[in-house]
C-alpha cells in the first residue's frame, strides 16, 4: 500500500457530501431494525451489501469506468471490502437484535475518536497533538459509560456481547478509513464497486445459510433495498471520495451528528426510549470530538 497522496482543503462540496452522509447513516440504524423484525441479521448484512455490489457495480459499467491496473489499489479494495463493508455491517446488524437503534448509532461517534491514534501512525499529515490526545481519552471514557458497567460486568450475556460487537464495528470503520486515505489515487466509484463486490463475496455464505423458509413482506423488502442503494452503494461512493480527497479526520467530522440523528430518530420514530447513562456518554464523547478537532495550535508528539 503506498504512501497518502497529498489532501485537497474542504470545499462546499465536501460539507454537502459528509452532511449528506449524516443522514444516510443517522437513519440507517432504525430501517435496520426494522428489517429485523422479518429476517436474520446475516440476511439483512448480505442482502444489503450484495443489493449495494449489484447497483454500484452496474453503474460503474454503464459509466464505463475502467478497472484499476495499479496492484496497489486492488489490495486496498479488498481490505476496504473488509474492514468497511462486510466486518463492521454484519457486527452492527447482529448487534441491534439487543441493542438499540440509538444507542448504535451513539457508538459511530466512536469512529473519530480511533482515527486519531491510527492516522497519527499511519497517515502522514494527520499527527496527534496533546489536544487531540486528551480528547481521546475524555471521549474513551464516554464509550466506557455508555457501555455501562453492567455490560462491562457481565460480557459474556447476549447486552455486553452486542456492544462490544458495536464498539468492534467502530474500530473496524476506522480501520477502514485509514486503509482509504492510504489508497492511490483512483476513481471513486471504481473503488467502492470493488470493495462493496469483495464485502459482497465474503457474506454471500453466511446469507444463503439464513435466508428464511417464509417469503419476507414487501414492507421489508423495501427497507432492503434502501439499505443497499442508499445506505451502503450511495454511502459508499460519498465516504471514498471525501476520504481521498480531504482527509479521515475531516470524514471523521460526521461523528458529531450520526449519533445525535440516530438517537432522535429512534426515539421519535422508532419510539426507543433512551437511558440518563446513554445520552451522557455520548456527551463526553462528542466533548472529546470537540476538544480533538479544535483548531489551536499544539505542538505534534512526535
Amino acid at each position: 500500500m503506498s504512501a497518502p497522496h497529498a489532501l485537497a482543503a474542504p470545499t462546499p462540496a465536501s460539507y454537502v457530501m459528509v452532511g449528506s452522509l449524516v443522514l444516510i447513516w443517522g437513519t440507517t440504524f432504525l430501517l435496520v431494525k426494522f428489517a429485523l423484525v422479518e429476517a436474520s441479521p446475516f440476511m439483512v448484512a448480505a442482502t444489503r451489501i450484495i443489493i449495494a455490489a449489484l447497483a454500484v457495480g452496474a453503474y460503474a459499467v454503464v459509466s464505463r469506468r475502467k478497472l484499476p491496473e495499479n496492484q496497489a489499489v486492488w489490495v486496498s479494495a479488498c481490505a476496504i471490502g473488509v474492514f468497511t463493508v462486510a466486518l463492521p455491517i454484519s457486527l452492527l446488524t447482529w448487534a441491534q437484535q439487543v441493542v438499540p437503534s440509538g444507542v448504535a448509532g451513539i457508538y459511530m461517534a466512536g469512529i473519530p475518536l480511533l482515527v486519531l491514534p491510527l492516522a497519527h501512525f499511519f497517515s502522514p499529515g494527520e499527527t496527534m497533538t496533546r489536544r487531540k490526545l486528551a480528547g481521546f481519552c475524555i471521549g474513551f471514557c464516554g464509550v466506557l459509560m455508555l457501555m455501562g458497567a453492567t455490560s462491562l460486568s457481565a460480557l459474556g450475556s447476549s447486552n455486553g456481547q452486542a456492544q462490544i460487537a458495536c464498539l468492534c464495528a467502530a474500530t473496524s470503520y476506522a480501520c477502514g478509513s485509514i486503509i482509504t486515505r492510504r489508497t492511490p489515487p483512483t476513481d471513486p466509484i471504481t473503488l467502492s464497486a470493488l470493495a462493496l463486490g469483495v464485502g459482497g463475496l465474503l457474506i454471500l455464505p453466511f446469507g444463503i445459510g439464513a435466508w428464511p423458509d417464509a417469503p419476507l413482506s414487501s414492507y421489508t423488502w423495501t427497507i432492503l433495498l434502501t439499505l443497499g442503494v442508499v445506505s451502503s452503494g450511495l454511502s459508499m461512493i460519498l465516504r471514498v471520495k471525501v476520504i481521498s480527497s480531504v482527509g479521515s479526520v475531516f470524514m471523521s467530522t460526521a461523528g458529531y451528528l450520526v449519533p445525535i440523528t440516530a438517537m432522535t430518530v429512534g426515539v421519535l420514530i422508532g419510539g426507543e426510549v433512551l437511558e440518563t447513562w446513554d445520552v451522557a456518554g455520548c456527551g463526553l464523547i462528542l466533548s472529546g470530538l470537540a476538544i480533538a478537532q479544535r483548531k489551536n495550535p499544539a505542538k505534534s508528539l512526535k
